[in-house]
Parts: structure tokens; C-alpha cells; sequence
């Protein structure tokens, strides 16, 4: 079993994926970082060179490989949900964590994050409503594949972090999975 996480950017997962691996003594993949690995460029530019076509199917390529494993935390990037062969792949055997904050919160994460280039988002004439619109569409399949859902809203990396330990002990002792952090 691995351990999946899904969610918009700007949710955490990179960041809490990392320390949920630690913590587990688990490995951690970044679907992200595979997909610039194989391309040998950075995602932006795969969008801009290549299309979104080209980079789906790298993503999910990379999903496809970081799920071969087990006793993993994955992180996959925040579209690879509207890929169908992907959304089956990652729910194949594993337990799937949707990391959720509301739209304004993950544009303020987004903006003030310390990145090489800016988010294609964020350079929208209204980038909150572009967060907002993206973030609805997806919302559907994020949920169609979450096996629970962990609020991120007011949390560190940490805090979410305990939230999802909780979480992933009920999977393991075959009790049902709850709904974590949401209203």
C-alpha cells in the first residue's frame, strides 16, 4: 500500500509528503519533480514547449511509476486527477488523501511561495478566480477519488501532518475512514 496525496497547489502536498514519509519511514515520490526529470525541463516550460497534452501524458507516466512501489507517500501534482487511467491507478491498492484549503487560502500559499518561476495561474488578470474556477472543476474528481479528505485550513505542514497519521492508522486497522477536517 502507498500512500496518495491529491489536492490543488498550494495544499501542502510536497511539503507534508515529505514529512509524512519521515515519519513513516516510508519513501517519498513527487510526481512533479519525475515528470521534470523525464522531460528534462521544468513544468512551465513543458507547457509552453510542449502543450498540455504532452505533459499529461508524462504525468501520468509518473504516476503510473511511483505507484509500481509500496510503503510509499506520493505526491501528485494538482491536475493529475482529471486523468482517468490515473485517478483508477492511484486508487488501485493504495489509501488516496484529498489535502484541502479554501481557494483564497491556497492563493495566498501560491503567491507568497519562493519558486524559479511563477505559477501559470497567478500571471491571470484575476488569479483568485482562476484558482477558484480550476479548483471547482476538479473538486468532483478529487473527491471521486479521495478516500478521505484532510482540511489544511489554519494548519502547518505538521499539524496536517498529525491529521493524516490519525487517518491512515484507521485504514491500517481495517476501520472505516472518516472525513478528516471538514465542516
Amino acid at each position: 500500500m502507498n500512500v496518495v496525496l491529491i489536492g490543488f497547489s498550494g495544499t501542502g502536498k510536497s511539503t507534508v509528503g515529505e514529512l509524512l514519509a519521515k515519519r513513516l519511514g516510508w519513501e517519498f515520490v513527487d510526481t512533479d519533480e519525475r515528470v521534470e526529470l523525464a522531460a528534462g525541463k521544468p513544468i512551465h516550460r513543458i507547457f509552453a514547449e510542449n502543450g498540455q497534452a504532452a505533459f499529461r501524458t508524462l504525468e501520468r507516466e509518473a504516476v503510473e511509476e511511483a505507484l509500481q512501489g509500496s510503503s510509499r507517500v506520493v505526491s501528485v501534482g494538482g491536475g493529475a486527477v482529471v486523468d482517468p487511467a490515473s485517478r483508477k491507478r492511484m486508487r488501485d491498492g493504495n489509501l488516496v488523501l484529498l489535502l484541502d484549503a479554501e481557494a483564497a487560502t491556497l492563493y495566498r500559499r501560491l503567491a507568497t511561495a519562493v519558486v524559479d518561476e511563477p505559477r501559470p495561474m497567478l500571471l491571470d488578470p484575476d488569479p483568485l478566480a482562476r484558482i477558484t474556477a480550476l479548483k471547482a472543476n476538479r473538486d468532483p474528481l478529487y473527491r471521486e477519488v479521495a478516500h478521505s479528505i484532510v482540511s489544511t485550513e489554519g494548519l502547518d505542514p505538521e499539524g496536517v501532518v498529525v491529521r493524516i497519521v490519525s487517518s491512515i492508522s484507521l485504514a491500517l486497522d481495517g476501520q472505516p475512514m472518516m472525513k478528516m477536517g471538514v465542516e
